[in-house]
């Protein structure tokens, strides 16, 4: 494997600041949701695509773009992807209705291929037995850009308004740019074949379709005319994608790496995990914000406080857990942030009466949630050839966000459905107004609770290995 000349830590620094970056944008967006809606006369449906639009575009071209950099060169696409995403950073800020704002959104969805392509570029530049932290610290970057992201779009929204963040991000885009086209190697292609462009059409827009069902199931139903022709399609583009992938000479990716033992327990794990690390931001963020007695009736800066303690577990804790995957292995890391994220979700269910209690049950969880995404990345990264790390990553980026999918439209059906009642007095008159019930939280964190339990289980299949040298496994 070849070395960059430059210091890896520096690689490394400028990958966690671009990621960090990444997830500030998303998640800023959250926060000023109801203000961006308001502003450009949008309905509650047409709002929810500010934040789907992104998911959609990034999960449907991140195993592509992941190809792309084994077949043309990581640094390339890196580039690329950040370009893209900076034009669409800077266009969101100049909408001039919700239809430009979710279209450059969708574009923005290519900065979601970043994430994977750091991925590879750490398995390129890090000796092996330091693979696995330089990992954790990149994927606690994800972590700590929603956190930051909420914080600071609060911020923003209230002083600047909703353009501002944007305009914000773009600088900040512009600089990271610049700054990865300087420090990142050119890092060689690693595989000469052509691209699957029939594989990859019938993986990409099975995922969109199956992600347009998930996020307008809220709006439109589960089983309705418009929505079941969605789910029917893209789940028979998934068959249609592995059906041919079995004869066909130029795979996207090989079904062989795909039924690897811990490729696979590395796929369902980060498809289960990711509807339990959504279950943790919604359900804490839904409950801080929701009015007394049913939640602490916290503003929107100090919801996003109460995840500050998750927040600060994972910086100090992925690194301790990147190590500890490397010395012990995945197999007893995974387990281990499964029981601890099982814990931290009932928690939540047991103890969650006041700011204090709803920082602690979050740092809880947060532990549990590192220890399992990590060792998830350095699985893929050590169990497959070197010229399929990167698409391989990417499809595990993809099947990662398909979880995470689910639990925005879980937390809303649960809020919807299970509602409580209650009066307010205005200009002598009695009314009454809804909002999320105790029943509605404890089933969102009961939900965390079941995912984690079920990442344990699919983790005890885990080929256990320890990487002892530079660049020797040794499997039990």
């Amino acid at each position: 494997m070849e070395r960059a000349s430059r210091s890896p830590y520096v690689i490394l620094a400028d990958l966690t600041l671009v990621t960090m970056l990444t997830m500030y944008v998303e998640a800023m967006v959250i926060p000023s949701l109801p203000h961006i809606q308001s502003a450009l006369a949008a309905t509650n449906e047409e709002a929810a695509w500010v934040v789907s639009a992104y998911l959609v575009v990034g999960a449907a071209v991140a195993p592509l773009f992941g190809k792309m950099g084994d077949v043309y060169g990581k640094k390339k696409l890196y580039m690329i992807a950040l370009s893209f995403y900076s034009i669409a950073v800077l266009t969101a800020g100049f909408a001039p209705n919700i239809f430009a704002l979710i279209a450059a959104r969708a574009v923005q969805g290519f900065g979601f291929t970043l994430f994977p392509l750091g991925l590879s570029i750490i398995t390129d530049t890090f000796p092996r037995r330091l693979v696995a932290v330089a990992q954790g610290i990149l994927s606690a970057m994800v972590a700590i850009g929603m956190t930051i992201g909420m914080i600071a779009g609060a911020y923003i929204e209230e002083y600047l308004g909703w353009r501002a963040m944007f305009h914000i991000a773009f600088g900040l885009s512009i600089v990271m740019l610049m700054a990865s086209l300087i420090v990142l190697e050119s890092y060689p292609p690693v595989s000469h074949e052509r691209i699957d462009y029939v594989s990859t059409v019938l993986l990409s827009l099975g995922t969109a379709l199956i992600l347009l069902y998930l996020t307008e199931a809220p709006y439109r139903g589960w089983t309705t005319i418009a929505q079941l022709p969605l789910l029917i399609t893209g789940a028979a583009l998934y068959f249609s994608f592995f059906i041919y992938e079995t004869r066909s000479t130029r795979t996207l990716i090989r079904l062989d790496l795909l039924r690897q033992r811990n490729v696979m327990v590395a796929n369902i794990a980060g498809l289960i995990s990711g509807v339990a690390m959504f279950m943790l931001y919604l359900g804490v963020i839904y409950f801080a914000e929701e009015s007394p007695p049913y939640g602490l009736g916290l503003s929107v800066i100090d919801a996003a406080m109460s995840l500050l303690p998750a927040t600060l577990a994972m910086i100090v804790i992925s690194p301790l857990v990147g190590h500890a995957t490397s010395t012990l292995g995945p197999k007893p890391v995974l387990i281990y942030g499964s029981l601890v994220s099982t814990v931290g979700f009932m928690l939540f269910v047991i103890n969650r009466s006041g700011p204090l209690q709803l920082a602690i049950d979050s740092f809880v969880t947060g532990v549990g949630i590192v220890s399992i995404m990590v060792p998830i990345v350095n699985m893929i990264a050590v169990s497959v050839p070197a010229d399929s790390v990167t698409v391989s990553l990417g499809f595990n980026t993809m099947v990662r966000f398909l979880g995470s999918s689910v639990g925005p439209v879980l937390a809303a059906t649960l809020l919807t459905t299970y509602r409580a009642y209650l009066p307010f007095e205005f200009s002598g008159r009695l009314f009454m107004f809804s909002e999320g019930s105790s029943t509605a939280f404890n089933y969102i964190f009961y939900i965390g609770a079941l995912a984690s339990l079920a990442t344990l289980v699919v983790s005890l299949f885990t080929k256990n290995y320890v990487l002892r040298q530079k660049r020797h496994v040794t499997a039990f």
